[in-house]
């Protein structure tokens, strides 16, 4: 069973291999998004994100879906030393004249490179409660795998090469995991970095693998932010694995990220050399080799 809808403003595809898995799941796996939209959007007056940054909410007094999410950005800002930041992207140049962001008011938030990913992970707890045990759920390119869609065969994932729109820069076999990439290829210059105001541009895609897509989400676009410091960081982090290309078009990985490659990493044609897993490491910064619980540390 497969189905596509327009949903937060992104193509959402859910694909159940379970023959026992009904299609009433699979609706209310769309009813949690459009709720989470409802709540989160910044494109919409009504919704308790809006209403929180006019000041005619108080956090307190907010939906308790609102308040963790709120959480959980606080937390990814003091994890990434700002690159993530909600409060920032309220008041980027793409988003502060949005009806739900105030104009960047003091205290304004734009959760949305969290949201997308929590909503996401949401629909998937949905769709298995309802016994889906063998599917995808495709959020605009962000994708969670669980389980097959054969018995003898993977689920695979192809990420988008930022250069040549043609090609894909990895083909991965995430298992049990969460895929997701932040890039300006297809929106532009979307994402600032916080620290310094501008837009982020020394990378030209960041691409990261973790247990759930909030994370897998979060990370990416905050590593985006942080440009030629991104690979060095995420190396360092215990819950995700991850490659960036740089905008010299060089591609640095994590310690786990080839082992859920089944492309060889190879020359693309009008693009350097993938440079070697050694290069990830900047001066002062040491590579850390570690797994997560749902990341294989090897074919």
């Amino acid at each position: 069973m497969r189905r596509v809808e327009q949903v937060m403003g992104l193509p959402v595809a859910i694909d159940v291999r379970d023959e026992r898995v009904s299609g009433a799941a699979v609706d209310a796996a769309f009813c949690w998004l459009k709720r989470v939209d409802s709540l989160f959007s910044t494109y919409r007056r009504d919704s308790q994100i809006a209403r929180l940054n006019r000041g005619e909410l108080s956090e307190e007094d907010a939906e308790a879906d609102v308040r963790e999410v709120l959480a959980a950005c606080r937390r990814l800002r003091e994890r990434t030393g700002g690159a993530f930041d909600a409060e920032a992207a309220a008041r980027a140049p793409g988003a502060r004249n949005r009806i739900g962001c105030a104009d960047g008011r003091s205290g304004a938030v734009e959760p949305a490179g969290y949201v997308k990913g929590w909503a996401i992970d949401g629909a998937w707890d949905v769709l298995w409660v309802a016994g889906a045990r063998n599917a995808v759920v495709d959020g605009g390119g962000d994708v969670i795998v669980r389980g097959r869609p054969e018995p003898d065969r993977a689920w695979r994932v192809g990420i988008q090469h930022p250069l040549i729109e043609d090609r894909v820069a990895a083909v991965l076999e995430p298992g049990e995991a969460c895929v997701a990439t932040s890039g300006a290829y297809r929106r532009g210059a979307h994402i600032v970095d916080p620290r310094r105001g501008g837009a982020a541009d020394a990378v030209l895609s960041v691409t990261c693998v973790a247990c759930d897509l909030a994370t897998a989400d979060a990370l990416a676009t905050a590593g985006f932010a942080m440009g030629r410091s991104a690979a060095g960081w995420l190396a360092r982090q215990p819950d995700v694995e991850a490659m960036v290309i740089d905008d010299s078009g060089r591609t640095l990985t994590t310690p786990g990220f080839d082992a859920l490659r089944v492309d060889a990493p190879r020359k693309v044609p009008g693009s350097p050399r993938r440079a070697p897993s050694s290069d990830i490491d900047p001066p002062g910064v040491t590579q850390v080799e570690r797994s997560s619980s749902c990341l294989p540390a090897g074919r």
